[in-house]
């Protein structure tokens, strides 16, 4: 994922696994791309190898690339505990050069939102084109923003969270409040990390651009790929206007 203003706790690959462990069904939806398309496949921003491990156990070959050490720290330990070899490198998603090209390039769990300028989308885009086999297809899976979670409440917490500490320390508990920015789309969003026996809670900044649905399909487009299908959730069903999801596949105009 980018970094930029992100913080450390975000990027610690065993609070951010504890942290998003709940509600994502993506899995089958990724092992049913892997079959249509085939392998190789590389994973971008792929955090600590949740989807990666998983296409790895299933015999195909995947390159997973991620530009923090945290992360990568603990795909490399998780992976090698649960079997499924994958090739971990660390790498920008907007600049990254890699031997070989794939038959499959995946952007899950909306790490999209990462991408918190336009230059960010184009170079990123850019590098997924170099990158991507001839015939490959490019798949993108990101949320639809619901305009209610976009009103700003500045100073208003709401709760986000709660895990198992991974030291040890008990249950962590989470909470948010955010500022939506209408201009640049980015929701700017703090998290406050309770953490039994410590005083001070800690602050972290997690920034996510939104991407509307007609704005990401002319972002596609005009970034030089067409569009095979746009589906509305892992289920491969029509995108309507009641869709909370854009799974998007994208192939190369030549």
């Amino acid at each position: 994922m980018s970094q930029e203003n992100i913080d450390d706790i975000y990027l610690d690959g065993r609070h951010f696994d504890r942290l998003f462990a709940n509600g994502r069904k993506d899995l089958p939806f990724w092992i049913s791309q892997a079959n249509k398309y085939g392998d190789p496949i590389l994973e971008l921003a792929c955090g600590t190898g949740r989807v990666a491990i998983v296409l790895a156990q299933q015999g195909f070959r995947v390159t997973g690339i991620d530009n923090s050490k945290g992360m990568l720290k603990e795909a490399v330990r998780k992976s090698a505990e649960r079997g499924g070899e994958v090739e971990w490198v660390e790498a920008d998603m907007r600049d990254f050069e890699l031997d070989g090209m794939f038959s499959l390039i995946i952007l899950p769990a909306n790490a999209l939102c990462h991408l918190l300028h336009l230059s960010d989308f184009e170079a990123c885009l850019a590098s997924v084109k170099k990158h991507l086999a001839l015939n490959g297809r490019f798949i993108i899976d990101v949320f639809v923003p619901k305009m209610e979670l976009l009103i700003n409440r500045p100073g208003e917490r709401s709760p986000f969270s709660e895990y198992g500490d991974p030291d040890g320390r008990g249950t962590i508990v989470v909470t948010e409040s955010y500022v939506y920015e209408p201009d640049t789309q980015v929701k700017r969003i703090k998290t406050h990390h309770s953490i039994p026996g410590q005083k001070k809670e800690i602050e972290g900044a997690l920034n996510m651009r939104m991407y509307f649905p007609q704005e990401l399909d002319a972002l596609i487009k005009y970034n030089g790929f067409a569009i095979d299908a746009k589906y509305g959730g892992y289920d491969q069903g029509a995108f309507t206007s009641d869709s909370e999801k854009q799974l998007v596949v994208c192939r190369v105009v030549h």
